[in-house]
């Protein structure tokens, strides 16, 4: 008899192997630090008051990689039925009420995979313990896709989640040892993307050493210099909140500093262009590119614009509407919400842009004049001592103007110089100088003078 059924199941090393193959390996370990990020969401309903009771333990060596939270556990009835399933079935909870940022049910399953063949998963609930064991012979058996529940492999002090992974790939066994760049280069990313939770004391530590969030600060001016404010910019509608602030982190910066000093990282500081953040995780960090506006709407980034930073927050507990990528560490460019807010960064920007043309030619003195009538303030109280925290608006802006000049442009020393050219020649120009062919005539001219 002639057998009709043909065998359309997929091959674990396929599918494991195009899984892994699109993300960074340190991409993959910030995915596991994001879930047990919400997993603490999801034990507090949202609500966390202190984050200095929680924390997440990595441990990096060239024989295991460790990841250790006490975020309140993965619930026994979520493992039997989602947590380890290949993508997130339609049955499976959707944090409807949860500012969480995972989506596609793939995070913890790709993340290890990338690292090794010998697995093991335990946690720890209000209901009991248990371990997952995923091995190198279960990852070859493309008839069983089932996985056991067994008695805990070790006996976690508190509500949790351990994830450990032997057997690790040589590449990544490499990356792992003492010493290498990799781990520094994982302490760096950790600082940035999770500056928000970090600053509120939520501890992560990489091989017993807490990391410290960058500070995000701007400059305000104090009472003798009410005129020195950031644009700050908040909207809230049908759940999603997007909040912006854009301003100056420090002085303008002189005309003689070269291109490999104004790309140098500032350890401690959030570094100058464009910062965006979904349900205060940063995705995106100091973006000087097309996809923020530079080199289109504003002048291509260079070292005048070193003091120039913005912040974008998009908050919302449907994932579904935030402006993010399936690795969580990009910003979906094609989405309706981000390019509409991205013309309000272009205009927020060039408020400031316009400020560092005015002190340029060396005008130190006069600028540390201005520094000195200013203090540094974090992001969140800049946003609640500019906006009016009014329910009944669900738009609000503040728009900074007056920014302090040197003298000699307060006091009219200047001459106004007038001329007219043919309109082609002057967007080639501008086009030249700016990368922006519609950009200001009067910088247009001013640019030209200067040269």
């Amino acid at each position: 008899m002639f057998n009709n059924t043909i065998n359309g199941s997929p091959a674990k090393s396929f599918f494991v192997g195009m899984l892994t193959r699109d993300i960074d390996l340190d991409d993959a370990i910030l995915d596991l630090i994001d879930n047990s990020l919400d997993g603490l969401l999801r034990q507090t309903k949202g609500v966390t008051s202190d984050y200095r009771k929680y924390k997440v333990s990595l441990t990096l060596k060239k024989d295991i990689f460790c990841i250790y939270d006490n975020c309140g556990g993965i619930p026994t009835k979520d493992a039997m039925e989602y947590a380890f399933r290949m993508g997130r079935p339609d049955n499976a909870p959707k944090d409807d009420d949860l500012p969480t940022i995972g989506m596609y049910g793939i995070g913890m399953k790709r993340s290890v995979f990338k690292m090794g063949t010998n697995i093991c998963i335990t946690t720890k609930n209000i209901e009991r313990d248990f371990s997952v064991v995923i091995n190198d012979s279960w990852l070859k058996d493309d008839t069983n896709w089932n996985l056991e529940m067994i008695e805990a492999e070790n006996n976690l002090l508190e509500n949790g989640t351990e994830i450990k992974v032997r057997n690790l790939y040589p590449g990544i066994a490499e990356l792992f040892d003492e010493g290498s760049s990799f781990i520094s280069r994982l302490k760096d990313k950790i600082s940035i993307y999770y500056a928000f939770v970090l600053k509120e004391g939520f501890i992560i530590a990489v091989n017993g050493e807490n990391i410290v969030g960058r500070d995000i600060e701007f400059l305000i001016g104090d009472d003798n210099n009410k005129h020195f404010r950031p644009y700050v910019y908040q909207e809230e509608n049908n759940g999603l909140k997007i909040t912006i602030v854009c301003g100056i982190i420090g002085q303008p910066e002189d005309d003689n500093m070269d291109d490999e000093t104004y790309n140098t990282p500032s350890s401690d500081k959030i570094e100058a262009g464009w910062t965006i953040a979904c349900n205060n995780r940063i995705v995106l960090y100091a973006d000087r590119t097309r996809l923020t506006g530079w080199g289109d709407g504003l002048p291509k980034f260079h070292y005048q614009f070193n003091s120039i930073v913005g912040i974008v927050n998009f908050e919302s507990n449907d994932k579904n509407v935030l402006p993010i990528t399936t690795t969580k560490r990009g910003v979906d460019a094609s989405s309706d919400t981000f390019l509409r807010i991205r013309r309000k960064m272009i205009d927020a920007t060039k408020k400031f842009t316009a400020y560092t043309n005015k002190w340029k030619n060396k005008r130190e003195e006069e600028r540390d004049k201005v520094i000195a009538f200013t203090r540094k303030a974090n992001v969140y109280s800049i946003v609640s001592s500019i906006i009016d925290e009014d329910p009944s608006e669900d738009k609000k802006e503040f728009i900074p103007t007056n920014l302090p000049v040197p003298d000699t442009v307060r006091n009219n020393n200047m001459e106004t110089i007038r001329f007219q050219k043919d309109k082609k020649l002057v967007e080639q120009v501008a086009e030249y100088l700016f990368e922006d062919k519609t950009h200001n005539k009067n910088e247009v001219g001013s640019e030209c003078f200067d040269r």
